[in-house]
């Protein structure tokens, strides 16, 4: 089964009772109806105004009443299928899975050869994309970095060509902000599915949109999720208030102006397209008052997470948080252990995607074999989130009988038919004695983790796509760079 199966799971976590989120959800209604929120596009206003809402254009803010915002959640999808290149990738969003995803959309790397921390290119989706698809705890890809060799009116266009190329994983865009960018990147996954009808049957592509707190969005980039929409594409809606700085110091202040921007953007997402895939989304991290940073490794940004994990199921819509974040500068123990607590809240909440894995220093910089480390930690928490299953073979008394005092249990049958379910076995952690590992060259947890990338980037090659698509591709990123490109300046 792809992904994690909560069939499995048997420790859970609970941020919120249920009255809690009752509290959670009156309290967003009445932002809405008596604070509203600000959106910066007449369109989406109209829209809104046609629906009964009370609109001021020239503020650009609007009041949304209860009976909209209830209507959206109704309208809204209760579970979604994330289609991949390869059906066995297939995410479904049912409440039944956990899904991790890595994380985007960064500006620089630590190159594997040099050590040093450069600005981002395209060839380094390639190589994350690759070790993403080879990597079982990585259900699903966004391109980690973005293609700054690259002009930027075509940058995201590149990003998206490298990651359809080089992973059979679904993919999701987290940068488009403008419709029109949009439409290219719907006519490149198009093209890549072979056809209109069958990306709105297999959507292989979602994107997500960032709300901008407090209580506001960003007209073209709503405009943007509207055109995915139309289109077939699951969009998610992301709120990211910094507790203490652009929302309440109080986490459940936080999580009520987060929760007043997404279900806003539900409410206009199902006016315009009734019935569309939205997938609930929020990064809350606390803002550091120290260095005036965002804390996206803090347990603040853990227990934010869940809680908004169990909103979206509180609404019965799938739902997308952040987790296994670091604001580490480099992988090591800060990045291992944030990432740990950043990660396991979210997941023991049964939320239906964690995305986090493989940035550091709070997703800006794209660290390889963070990317390995960081899957190893993912696999360690879903057996965390497994507990102990007690049951007539488990107990073992067969086998302890048989056995008895003094004996040993290495080649019982028993043994072997149950280790793999029952002991985690790492990949990159060293249990062997210190004597052993000194004569092995002594490596640290960094180095190895950069020699499995380096096997995979030797080894590991996705199914590709077929030559005239990745030509049509192409041919539309040509398009794309000769309509959106500026007019040179100056002249005669």
């Amino acid at each position: 089964m792809w992904g994690f199966p909560r069939e499995t799971q048997k420790i859970n976590f609970s941020v919120f009772s249920k009255s809690d989120l009752s509290a959670i959800h009156w309290a967003t209604l009445d932002v809405l109806e008596t604070s509203g929120i600000r959106i910066s596009s007449e369109k989406c206003l109209k829209i809104l105004e046609q629906a009964g809402c009370t609109i001021d254009l020239k503020r650009g803010s609007v009041l949304i009443p209860p009976y909209l915002v209830e209507e959206a959640i109704r309208k809204t999808t209760r579970s979604i299928r994330l289609c991949a290149r390869n059906t066995k990738y297939d995410a479904d969003l049912d409440g039944r899975h956990v899904y991790i995803t890595t994380d985007g959309n960064g500006t620089h790397t630590f190159d594997l050869e040099t050590e040093r921390r450069r600005t981002s290119t395209k060839d380094d989706i390639v190589k994350s994309a690759g070790v993403a698809d080879a990597l079982d705890a990585v259900h699903i890809y966004w391109p980690m970095v973005s293609s700054q060799d690259f002009p930027p009116h075509t940058r995201h266009l590149h990003d998206l060509e490298a990651a359809l190329m080089n992973t059979e994983k679904h993919i999701t865009v987290e940068t488009t902000t403008d419709p029109t960018e949009a439409q290219y990147e719907i006519d490149m996954a198009t093209a890549a599915v072979g056809g209109a009808e069958e990306l709105r049957k297999r959507p292989i592509i979602s994107s997500l949109h960032c709300t901008s707190a407090p209580l506001q969005v960003n007209g073209r980039c709503l405009e943007a999720a509207l055109k995915y929409a139309k289109a077939g594409v699951p969009i998610m809606f992301m709120g990211m208030p910094q507790p203490g700085a652009t929302g309440p110091v109080t986490l459940a202040g936080s999580i009520v102006v987060s929760n007043a921007e997404i279900l806003a953007c539900f409410v206009v997402t199902q006016l315009a397209c009734p019935g569309a895939s939205i997938i609930y989304s929020a990064g809350i991290a606390a803002f550091d008052m120290r260095t005036c940073m965002r804390a996206g490794g803090g347990p603040e940004h853990a227990l934010a997470g869940a809680a908004c994990g169990e909103l979206a199921r509180f609404y019965r819509v799938p739902s997308l948080v952040g987790g296994f974040v670091s604001t580490a500068k480099k992988p090591g123990a800060q990045a291992s252990y944030e990432k740990l607590t950043s990660g396991f809240p979210a997941v023991f909440a049964g939320c239906d995607m964690i995305a986090g894995i493989g940035l550091v220093c709070d997703c800006t910089t794209l660290a390889l074999e963070e990317l390995v480390i960081d899957a190893e930690i993912v696999r360690m928490v879903f057996r965390l989130a497994q507990g102990i299953e007690v049951n007539d073979r488990t107990l073992a008394l067969d086998v302890i009988r048989k056995v008895g005092p003094s004996g040993n249990f290495l080649a019982e049958r028993h043994t072997l038919d149950f280790l793999r379910k029952e002991h985690f076995l790492p990949e990159l952690s060293d249990r062997r004695p210190y004597e052993t590992w000194l004569k092995d060259g002594a490596k640290d947890l960094v180095e190895k983790a950069k020699e499995k990338v380096k096997m995979i980037l030797e080894s590991h090659r996705c199914e590709p796509l077929e030559e005239n698509v990745q030509k049509d591709i192409q041919e539309i990123i040509r398009k794309a760079d000769e309509n959106l490109a500026e007019p040179e300046k100056g002249g005669a």
